[in-house]
């Protein structure tokens, strides 16, 4: 298993979703860094992923669980029956003044054993509901050009291929990003809940 705890995950266990606290802070770097090495592997250069540390990250998520709040961002965690995180989702307001999207989906990462059943869209579904209650009924997400999971993963959901590109700057490399967006949450959301 991805996440170093030695043991594989019952492919039956169920897995509860909830609103991210404090204490969650270790299991969300710990699924950060596994996700980013796993996922941008052959992306993003491989020093910049070996130099990710649970002593940065942690005090990372920690700021951003304190000053989350109910019009701003708002994280999710996908907790296994042990209580370990597996996966998370964090969203709110757009960031960059979109004048159509106006909540984003800010970041998701699951760890790669429990990938593949579902865990995604009951994140995206759980922060997505969190945007609708602050009064946005349309979101976007960025994912890098060559994250092919992530794109096929937005498809899926219903998310169309924006314009314009760009490109950010991760471990001395510049990437490309390309952005999804929906204009209408409501589908989105209605969906996971008729599951």
């Amino acid at each position: 298993m991805d996440s170093g705890e030695g043991t594989e995950p019952r492919r039956d266990a169920p897995v509860m979703i909830r609103k991210a606290t404090r204490a969650d802070a270790h299991g969300i770097a710990r699924v950060h860094i596994d996700a980013w090495r796993t996922t941008y592997q052959g992306i993003v250069p491989e020093r910049h992923l070996a130099a990710l540390s649970m002593e940065e990250r942690v005090p990372r998520w920690e700021r951003i669980l304190i000053t989350a709040g109910p019009e701003g961002e708002r994280v999710c965690v996908a907790v296994d029956p042990t209580g370990g995180v597996v996966g998370f989702a964090s969203g709110g307001p757009e960031r960059d003044g979109d004048p159509h999207y106006r909540g984003e989906l800010y970041s998701m990462y699951i760890l790669a054993a429990h990938q593949r059943r579902g865990i995604g869209r009951r994140l995206v579904a759980e922060v997505t509901d969190h945007i609708l209650r602050t009064g946005f009924s349309t979101m976007l997400v960025w994912a890098l050009a060559a994250n092919a999971g992530m794109r096929g993963f937005c498809e899926a959901l219903g998310g169309v291929l924006l314009e314009p590109s760009k490109v950010v700057e991760i471990g001395g490399a510049t990437l490309p990003e390309v952005a999804y967006g929906w204009s209408d949450l409501l589908p989105l959301i209605a969906e996971e809940r008729a599951r």
